[in-house]
């Protein structure tokens, strides 16, 4: 299969491009942000496609290359692209040695595809709330744990657009991970309820759509938020699931959150 039937593009606005995986189980979405002196790509997806020549075949501006988190389903094609850049997060920095990265187990979790952690290096540590400048597009970077611990967004102010990844999407939003936390989950969704205008969209990184003809860029309202906020606050008020098992509470039609034990305390 070539790169071209694995990957689904959809433009999301000028110089913005969303590269989906309808066919993977999880739809992956990953973005392509260009602005007039750079371009960013925002998660490289699963290990069954190859990103790197359709990326080269939507722009020829310097590239870098931002995971969202250390997940295996965001670093398939890591290793392809030559300049990597992170958050500079002390979880991340503990996965440094001899000036290459190596994400743990427990935030690459790649045991559930067989898939060992690769080791990269990386061209640049960025502070978050910093300002990623494109040229004439600029984004912030913003640590949105609770997920996992290592998880950012990217907050484009002009296009109006959240990246969120796998922080919020359509679909299970995933709180019983190692590494998840349903405090640090509430404590971000107050932080993107104050930062976001009301007309923002939110742009995640897991689809759900029936079929892959119909499978668009997973996008949702700011209006979420607040439901997502009463859903945790709900959550952490109540018992704690027994150990070894998941409840899952609706936030809206076609988004909940799944919690267990480890993660509902934290």
């Amino acid at each position: 299969m070539s790169a071209q039937d694995w990957y689904k593009l959809q433009e999301i606005a000028p110089g913005i491009t969303a590269i989906g995986e309808p066919r993977y189980h999880q739809q992956n979405w990953s973005y392509l942000i260009c602005g007039s002196d750079a371009a960013l790509l925002f998660d490289t997806g699963s290990y069954y496609g190859d990103m790197a020549p359709v990326v080269a075949s939507l722009t020829d501006l310097p590239l870098s290359v931002l995971p969202s988190h250390m997940h295996y389903d965001h670093l398939g094609n890591i290793t392809a692209f030559e300049r990597i850049v992170l958050p500079d997060l002390p979880v991340l920095r503990a996965c440094e040695a001899d000036g290459r990265v190596t994400p743990s187990d427990t935030l690459f979790l790649g045991d559930r595809e067989d898939r060992t952690p690769p080791s990269f290096g990386v061209a640049d540590w960025l502070a978050p709330g910093s300002m990623i400048d494109l040229g004439r597009r600029q984004l912030q970077l913003i640590h949105t744990p609770g997920h996992s611990p290592d998880s950012v967004s990217l907050w484009d102010a002009e296009a109006g657009i959240l990246f969120a990844a796998d922080y919020l999407y359509d679909g299970a939003l995933y709180a019983q991970v190692p590494g998840a936390s349903l405090r640090g989950y509430l404590e971000t969704a107050g932080q993107l309820g104050t930062l976001l205008p009301a007309d923002a969209r939110i742009l995640g990184a897991h689809g759900d759509a029936k079929d892959e003809t119909s499978a668009t860029a997973p996008t949702l309202d700011t209006s979420v938020l607040g439901r997502l906020m009463i859903c945790l606050s709900d959550l952490m008020m109540s018992p704690a699931p027994a150990e070894g098992e998941t409840l899952r509470a609706n936030v809206q039609p076609g988004v909940d959150i799944l919690v267990n034990s480890d993660a509902h305390g934290r």
